[in-house]
């Protein structure tokens, strides 16, 4: 299992930072590492649009299921009703979360390889790539990507704050006032999803901002350019999907 993920996630993406640190970057890790992050994210740009898709068509739905849950009090024909809801959107529940696992190992090889520290390993590297005679490890004349951060990391918390609350989907004045008003009690699912939503938006910060301050500076940096990058990504993918007559 280690040589598979080696040889398939870890080992090309290190490669390739290595390619950059030489042959583009001229021996600055600190740009190679944010061109290494951005080519990864717009490679897993499909997978993410097909995950924001299915987080609006999710969105979209809740009022149907809520109202089918209320008109088949019966669990088999409840469960036959949202299952043609499903099939009348053209996706389903765990279609969001298989996109999410897909590209859970190219993330973390990403993160890994930056984990891993800044130095060149001669047996990870292929032959036909050619090895740095210099690393320039100071990022801006200000920054050791070597050492802690706890700037960047700071700045990684905070963006990775402004991502998660991006991500959350914007309540309608309908559901404000709703949201108000006496209803039944909550379901474990929604309970356990409105827990969820509240973990991602104010405790992965904070964990994101002590993880990234604590290992490196390279790290941090990883986190704060990937979480630019989603933030303005999902923005323009969820713009385009919600002005779509067809989701």
């Amino acid at each position: 299992m280690q040589a598979l993920w080696n040889s398939v996630f870890y080992q090309p993406i290190y490669n390739a930072l290595i390619f950059i640190i030489d042959n583009i970057t001229f021996g600055d890790v600190g740009f190679a590492i944010i061109l290494v992050t951005i080519i990864v994210k717009l490679a897993l740009s499909p997978l993410t649009k097909k995950s924001i898709r299915s987080q609006i068509l999710m969105k979209k739905m809740e009022p149907e299921i809520k109202q089918i849950k209320k008109d088949f009090p019966n669990k088999e024909e409840q469960a036959k009703q949202t299952f043609a809801l499903y099939k009348k959107y053209g996706t389903n529940p765990f279609s969001g979360c298989l996109v999410i696992l897909i590209q859970l190992p190219v993330i973390f090889a990403l993160y890994y390889v930056f984990y891993k520290g800044i130095s060149v390993d001669d047996s990870l590297i292929y032959s036909f790539i050619q090895i740095p005679t210099t690393l320039h490890t100071n990022f801006l004349g200000l920054l050791e990507m070597g050492e802690k951060s706890l700037v960047l990391g700071i700045l990684a918390g905070v963006t990775q704050f402004l991502q998660g609350y991006l991500a959350m989907p914007v309540k309608s004045k309908v559901e404000i006032v709703k949201s108000i008003e006496p209803e039944a009690p909550k379901t474990f699912q929604e309970q356990l999803s409105d827990s969820m939503q509240m973990n991602v938006r104010y405790i992965l910060p904070v964990f994101v901002a002590f993880i990234a301050w604590k290992i490196s500076a390279a790290v941090a940096l990883y986190w704060i350019v990937s979480n630019i990058f989603t933030i303005v990504q999902e923005w323009y993918i969820r713009r385009k999907l919600t002005n779509s007559p067809i989701v």
